[in-house]
């Protein structure tokens, strides 16, 4: 049992880590990951100390209460983590029928170009826009303060420069979060007259949340999911794990 928490906590570190030393991204997600893994190699070195120290801890009543609480604590976030992680799925693989207005949902853009989160939704949209010529995109995704120009904008320039004709992309460069790109799209798309039934394009783990605020906005949706680097992957996925708690507890 130690040497399987040693090395799955090694191999979880490692793969927290990387996106730190390789890309500079630091986020809840890897934080999380990286105190959860720790933990694991600790178990590995202290196993035997620790299983006496909870026996003998548990001899006493309180001891029982409290060690009682937290694995009941362990086994509801084990649990939940499962059920987002089957959300999640399932919410990647509403496939579409290639009469959707493709709408990508914003993430962050350099002068140099899209970040690498980014170039998986626009090369998922191209993908589907070269196998259905007739299909309009709305790039959704306002400036951050970080950014040189809106998501919106480099977005487009991005897919402009892959061969997607100008006259197929409708931006929307004002939206801050998930739930004004999709609010301000279906806005520009009821202006454009274009077909209100939707394909949502965005990394795979997040278009479970997406896709919940597109039905609260009354939006008829499939999704795209753009397939994200595995080595970035515990860093992004962790984090949507808050954040799709946070849409079931706040609708937010």
């Amino acid at each position: 049992m130690n040497l399987f928490f040693l090395l799955l906590g090694i191999a979880g570190d490692v793969w927290c880590v990387l996106p730190i030393i390789k890309y500079g991204i630091f986020n809840i997600g890897n934080a999380t990951g990286i105190v959860v893994f720790t933990c694991f190699i600790l178990l590995g070195l202290f196993w035997k100390r620790f299983k006496a120290l909870i026996i003998r801890f548990r001899k006493k009543k309180p001891g029982r209460i409290i060690t009682n609480i937290a694995a009941v604590i362990i086994a509801f976030t084990v649990i939940l983590v499962i059920i987002e992680s089957i959300c999640m799925i399932r919410g990647a693989i509403k496939k579409p029928d290639g009469t959707e207005t493709v709408v990508v949902l914003g993430s962050r853009v350099h002068a140099s170009g899209p970040s690498l989160m980014t170039k998986a939704r626009l090369d998922a949209a191209i993908e589907f826009m070269n196998k259905y010529p007739d299909s309009k995109c709305v790039l959704s995704g306002g400036q951050g303060p970080d950014e040189p120009f809106s998501e919106a904008e480099g977005m487009s320039e991005y897919m402009l420069g892959k061969g997607i004709s100008r006259d197929r992309l409708f931006l929307e460069d004002k939206s801050r979060d998930t739930y004004e790109n999709l609010q301000f799209s279906k806005a520009i798309i009821e202006k454009e007259g274009l077909n209100p039934k939707i394909s949502i394009v965005s990394n795979e783990f997040h278009l479970y949340r997406a896709g919940l605020i597109a039905k609260k906005l009354g939006l008829q949706y499939t999704t795209i999911p753009g397939k994200s680097l595995a080595v970035l992957f515990p860093a992004y996925y962790i984090r949507e794990l808050y954040a799709i708690l946070a849409q079931w507890v706040l609708g937010s």
